[in-house]
């Protein structure tokens, strides 16, 4: 009788559970990030959660928020939001369309979002190739936010939208 057979049959059940098992996993990962997407999260320490999970790391801690108004480490809050003119989708606030969003090196930077559109946006933000943080889906008639995370001197960084990459876009400028 032939026992290599039945080892790899073994070997290769293994690795189908090992996948599943993985599968699992990251489903149950995808509902926290969900969650925690949804809800306004005021701890110590915050915890932003980053949709790509293969290029960035689960969870970057963000800066503590100093509520002593010292001045040091302040919640910098932007708002933006989606627009539709004409079948056009783009990102709008005080300052015009897809406007330069100023992030400030020292405070926990965020990003309000309202999206009065009929459809479903997402804001990404990216440093080159790489997703540094991202809103998640922000659904017709909702609101949401973007956290971002620990910023580095000299990193430059865009937004865009998930759905509507070419006409909701902008750059970020990081001051001291």
């Amino acid at each position: 009788m032939n026992r290599t057979k039945p080892l790899s049959i073994a070997i290769a059940a293994s690795f189908v559970y090992a996948a599943w098992l993985s599968m699992s996993i990251s489903g149950a990962l995808q509902q926290i990030e969900k969650s925690a997407f949804a809800q306004d999260i005021n701890s110590p320490v915050k915890i932003v959660l980053v949709s790509s999970y293969g290029s960035s790391p689960i969870a970057t801690p963000v800066k503590n928020q100093d509520t002593t108004g010292n001045g040091k480490n302040q919640t910098n809050s932007l708002q933006l939001n989606a627009n539709e003119k004409k079948g056009v989708y783009s990102w709008v606030n005080k300052e015009g369309t897809n406007p330069i969003l100023n992030f400030k090196l020292d405070d926990n930077n965020v990003v309000q979002l309202k999206n009065p559109t009929d459809t479903k946006h997402q804001l990404i933000l990216t440093a080159g190739a790489n997703q540094v943080a991202t809103s998640g889906d922000i659904l017709a008639g909702k609101s949401g936010k973007l956290v971002v995370p620990i910023l580095s001197q000299g990193e430059t960084l865009t937004y865009h939208c998930l759905y509507h990459p070419t006409t909701m876009k902008g750059t970020v400028r990081i001051s001291p």
